[in-house]
């Protein structure tokens, strides 16, 4: 798995600067590593996954954001060579499956809200019969943009306010009141 995310990274930063010859590519590669990345963790689990460390579990949240991301942005690319509606799939397969991760307090039941809700974001027309009205269709009430700005880019939170946080002054010891 940290093969495969290595490589993830590696041509997600390079996906950036190549050209659109090296784009295609590199799009199908990635959409490759994300789904095997996904199905390795699900295919794994055992009674020790809930033991895993919150590393693991930010690797596998990390593949299916990719994953949502270039489904969304290059879907019409990608239609040629992969089953979209199977890659929509496994995410929503993922997002139960880290939901019935330990209690509910466990890390990966938060990543789970943060992949169903950025799945439902990006790709609100792929839900899969299967999964209306069950427990993956839940929607969380966080504004999930705001609360992991890390997970997305800049295009999902208002950078153009001159603040990041809006409303959130930041603490500064000894500063006059």
């Amino acid at each position: 798995m940290g093969y495969h995310f290595a490589q993830l990274l590696a041509f997600g930063q390079t996906l950036k600067s190549g050209t659109a010859a090296m784009r295609e590519s590199l799009v199908s590669e990635m959409v490759r590593l994300s789904a095997t990345i996904l199905q390795l963790a699900m295919d794994t689990a055992d009674e020790r996954t809930r033991h895993l460390t919150d590393h693991i579990y930010h690797i596998i949240t990390f593949s299916s954001v990719t994953l949502c991301r270039l489904l969304n942005t290059y879907e019409d690319q990608l239609r040629a060579s992969n089953d979209i509606p199977a890659l929509d799939l496994l995410v929503l397969q993922l997002v139960t499956w880290l939901r019935s991760i330990g209690l509910p307090c466990h890390v990966a039941h938060t990543l789970g809200d943060v992949v169903s809700a950025l799945h439902k974001k990006l790709r609100p027309h792929a839900r899969a019969a299967e999964y209306a009205n069950s427990e993956t269709d839940q929607t969380i009430d966080i504004d999930i943009a705001f609360t992991f700005p890390e997970l997305f880019g800049s295009e999902f939170y208002e950078i153009n306010s001159g603040e990041l946080w809006p409303g959130w002054e930041p603490f500064i010891p000894n500063a006059a009141v």
